[in-house]
């Protein structure tokens, strides 16, 4: 059985939005992670459900903001032939515990819990 995640949703996300950052490739799936509008909302420390590794780590590439931007550059061919696996993206992606803490409190609901599958 094939399984494929549907991104048609974010079809015109970013369309008309000269800001929008969508990366070159990717598709519909660059329009999920281009959604992130960098307020930095995930970035937040006083309470919230937001990103327990950022809280742990505090380290800004462990924040879902941070792993937006890890994705963006492999989708725009800034780690090479094999983005996916770029030590850099691996390690951005890494402690996301899939919690959809960020969906639920990021203004544009930013999902890396799909995202990152």
């Amino acid at each position: 059985m094939k399984h494929q995640l549907d991104w048609s949703s974010y079809e015109t996300a970013g369309q008309g939005d000269a800001y929008a950052g969508i990366p070159a490739t990717g598709g519909d799936f660059a329009k999920a992670v281009a959604v992130c509008i960098s307020d930095r909302l995930c970035q937040r420390k006083p309470k919230g459900v937001m990103c327990p590794s950022f809280r742990v780590t505090d380290a800004a590439g462990h924040s879902p903001g941070g792993r937006v931007l890890a994705l963006k550059a492999a989708l725009n061919g800034e780690y090479g032939p094999a983005p996916f696996s770029d030590p850099r993206l691996v390690e951005a992606m890494d402690l996301c515990v899939g919690c959809k803490g960020c969906k639920r409190e990021c203004a544009n609901q930013v999902d890396m819990a799909a995202i990152k599958i």
